[in-house]
Parts: C-alpha cells; sequence; structure tokens
C-alpha cells in the first residue's frame, strides 16, 4: 500500500462540472497519487483524452470504461478494487473540495490510525436559490471517537454523515465494507453507519468541502417501501449492523404512516 491517496470519480453526462472538479483535484496542496475515473456510459469516446489533458500530469490516471450506465454504487464497488494508496475519497462532478482538503484529513487519519473515515463540517450549496449554508455537528467536541461514543451520538442525534466531506483509510474499509449494490442506493451513506457502528471515526470541526443541491441530481427521497425492504436486507445479511441500526433509531427517514408495516415486518 503506498504512502498518500486515491480518488474515486464516478462520472456520468455531468459535462458542466467536469473541468472545475479535476481543477479541484488539481490544486490540492498535496497531490493524489491515482485518480480512478470510471466513465459510466457515457457517449463521448474522448472523455479519456480530456480527462488526461486537464489533469494534473502528476497524478495517475485509472480509467474505466463501463459499457453501459450502472449507475454509482456498482461502479465505486469496482473502484474499490483499484485502490493502492494508504487514504482515498470520493468525488461527484458538482462537489467542490479546498485546496487543504487531502492535507487536513490525512494529518487527522495517520493520528487516527485505527478508524475508517474521518468526515468534517458540511456547505450545503444550493444552486436553486443561490445560497449556501453551514452545518456544523455541534454535539462533537473532539476528534476521535470509539464505536460506544458513535453509538451514543447516534442514538442522542440521529445526525448524517454526508460523503462530500468523508476521506477513508483505503486498508480498512478494503477489507470490510458495505459498499455494495447488494445494499442498494443509499450503500455509501450505510457503509460510513456501518464502519462507524465497528471502528469509530474522526472528526474535524472545520470547513473543508461544499455539497451542491440542484435539479437532476442522483440522490432522492426513497420510498417506505424502498426503506423496509432495506431493512430486511441488512437484517438478512448484517445482523449486528441491523440492530445497532435499529436501537439507535437510523431508520429516522421512515414516515410515522410506515410504523404498522415496520412492526409488522420486524416484531411478527
Amino acid at each position: 500500500m503506498n504512502d498518500g491517496y486515491d480518488i474515486i470519480f464516478n462520472f456520468y453526462n455531468d459535462y458542466k462540472y467536469l473541468k472545475s472538479c479535476i481543477k479541484n483535484i488539481n490544486n490540492q496542496s498535496t497531490v493524489a497519487n491515482n485518480l480512478i475515473f470510471t466513465d459510466d456510459g457515457n457517449k463521448n469516446r474522448n472523455l479519456k483524452k480530456l480527462i488526461r489533458k486537464i489533469l494534473n500530469k502528476k497524478i495517475k490516471l485509472l480509467f474505466i470504461k463501463n459499457s453501459k450506465n450502472i449507475g454509482p454504487e456498482k461502479s465505486t464497488e469496482n473502484a474499490l478494487k483499484k485502490i493502492s494508496s494508504k487514504f482515498f475519497f470520493l468525488i461527484a462532478a458538482d462537489d467542490k473540495i479546498y485546496k487543504r482538503f487531502a492535507e487536513k484529513n490525512i494529518s487527522i487519519l495517520n493520528k487516527c490510525p485505527n478508524v475508517p473515515f474521518a468526515f468534517s463540517n458540511l456547505i450545503i450549496n444550493n444552486h436553486i436559490n443561490k445560497k449556501k449554508y453551514k452545518i456544523n455537528y455541534y454535539f462533537l467536541k473532539k476528534t476521535f471517537y470509539n464505536k460506544e461514543e458513535v453509538k451514543n451520538f447516534f442514538r442522542e442525534h440521529q445526525f448524517k454523515i454526508y460523503h462530500n466531506t468523508v476521506f477513508f483509510n483505503s486498508k480498512i474499509c478494503q477489507k470490510d465494507n458495505l459498499q455494495k449494490i447488494i445494499y442498494g442506493r443509499r450503500a455509501d451513506m450505510l457503509n460510513l453507519l456501518y464502519l462507524a457502528s465497528k471502528f469509530g471515526f474522526a472528526y474535524l470541526n472545520e470547513n473543508l468541502s461544499e455539497f451542491s443541491f440542484r435539479k437532476g441530481q442522483w440522490g432522492q427521497i426513497m420510498s417506505d417501501h424502498y426503506l423496509i425492504k432495506e431493512l430486511l436486507i441488512l437484517k438478512k445479511h448484517q445482523p449486528k449492523f441491523y440492530k445497532f441500526f435499529v436501537e439507535t433509531n437510523l431508520h429516522f427517514d421512515l414516515s410515522i404512516f410506515s410504523i404498522l408495516y415496520f412492526y409488522f415486518y420486524f416484531y411478527f
């Protein structure tokens, strides 16, 4: 495993943001080893040449071409196998990372070698109303939290960790993760909660990146039917994590109307 970090970038038709995203990657104070770029069924035959032309020459380009669009979950599952550096993060075309994003995260992860990831405060860049919203985790007062502390925080606050702020320890995450298509369209979110439940996490009380909120995004609000199906999958394949998930009330996305269904599926 090499020192430094890799970047996973799954791309599908977001050309409006492509060059600015690569610019953010190039401008990091600590340069990446590899960009693992997945062309997820785009029709542009010159995409690889375009990326190589605008990408920092010091960064090795590992280009994966999907013959058809398979979505970010499966693309990430495949890209994880290509990680060869000590750390990595995932980026979307419309994410913005600040210049010291990698540097700051690597510094923390080197001090906490047994945690699977570090995350920081969230800035939401709303492209619809042209405003930015800052969210910090006021209840987190230190850098490292073990799995028991994480369990208590989730039980008390039911907060979400946003993927665009996360930097991973490659060795831990490649060995054990839920970033698999079987866990559905929220696999990235479930994976963070799963890793935190087993190993804890590290937190930086800083603003290091921005998440874009705009029309036409991949993410969406899931139906109660989908969320219950998700819980059934966890119960079958990850019973310990399922227990953690329910005990800490992380199924809070379920609507009040789903309570009867929930009890029917899980208690009878």
